[in-house]
């Protein structure tokens, strides 16, 4: 039984691809925590005005930042470097598209 229950088995190929890019993928698992608690501070500002929003997006935004940190320190026991962040062309074209599309609407 799995731990965490999947429902099909893992590729046994994937340990060789994790072993061979372990400090890329450390890296860009602290940079995504890290885009989630940038984000989650983003709508805070956003959508100041809704106060069980702003405290449901502080807890996110503490626990993100809590993971990066957990992955950092990993990073450094291990004797890597944390990677510059790569950028995702998908994710700057989405980010774009929202500008572009934003009339000013916020969350109700």
């Amino acid at each position: 039984m799995s731990v965490l229950r999947l429902k099909l088995p893992t590729d046994p190929r994937w340990v060789n691809i994790v072993e061979t890019n372990i400090e890329e993928i450390l890296s860009d698992h602290a940079w995504c925590e890290q885009k989630a608690a940038s984000n989650a501070i983003t709508i805070i500002t956003i959508n100041s005005e809704y106060p069980d929003l702003v405290t449901d997006m502080l807890a996110l935004a503490k626990e993100e930042i809590e993971h990066f940190e957990m992955v950092h320190n990993i990073i450094k026991k291990r004797g890597l470097t944390l990677a510059r962040e790569r950028k995702d062309e998908y994710v700057g074209e989405l980010a774009q598209y929202m500008k572009k599309s934003n009339t000013g609407s916020r969350v109700s």
